[in-house]
């Protein structure tokens, strides 16, 4: 639901502003993403990721915090999630 919320907004303020200020936003957001602090935000997402997968995987294993930094976390969903 909230996609088509959001693009019917885009929608309207693209034909009220015209497709050169829409050309501008685009070549914005293209600079944005190619810069090198949305790069570092990435990984600092993905990292903080990681690590909360491995929390719960700790969690769900019940080990200790040791046992939670050990082992390869494909493994771990695996045997978590995996057939039986």
């Amino acid at each position: 639901m909230g996609i088509f919320v959001a693009l019917a907004v885009g929608y309207v303020v693209g034909a009220k502003t015209g497709s050169k200020d829409l050309d501008q936003l685009v070549k914005s957001l293209r600079a944005l993403r190619e810069s090198e602090e949305f790069a570092d935000v990435v990984s600092a997402v993905r990292s903080h990721l990681g690590h909360t997968l491995r929390e719960v995987a700790g969690v769900l294993e019940g080990g200790t915090g040791a046992d939670r930094e050990s082992g390869d976390m494909v493994d771990r969903v695996r045997q978590l999630f995996g057939p039986d």
